[in-house]
């Protein structure tokens, strides 16, 4: 039986935006239970300013869906995060250092 992975999620609070389908190509970083963090290539399919939702393939699962908080989480798929910031309708994505 595969296990669930244990990473950081978000609340959505406010509206949803939802970008044409498929959505949004992006590298989300996420952060593991033990603090460890791992960039991984998502689909971002929708977002407020508190929350990003991605689609990702979890290794072992296959594809799922998890609200990450949107801050430090998200860059675009045309190059890993670096310094900067992607402002898609209203809600700022800023890439990991």
């Amino acid at each position: 039986m595969a296990v669930m992975p244990w990473i950081q999620k978000a609340v959505p609070k406010g509206p949803i935006t939802l970008p044409e389908p498929p959505g949004l190509p992006v590298f989300a970083r996420l952060r593991w239970h033990d603090g460890r963090d791992t960039d991984v290539p998502a689909i971002a399919t929708a977002w407020t300013r508190d929350a990003v939702e991605i689609t990702w393939d979890a290794p072992g699962i296959g594809l799922r869906s998890d609200w990450i908080p949107p801050r430090t989480s998200v860059a675009p798929l045309r190059r890993r995060p670096t310094v900067g910031c992607l402002t898609v309708e209203g809600a700022a994505f800023e890439p990991a250092a």
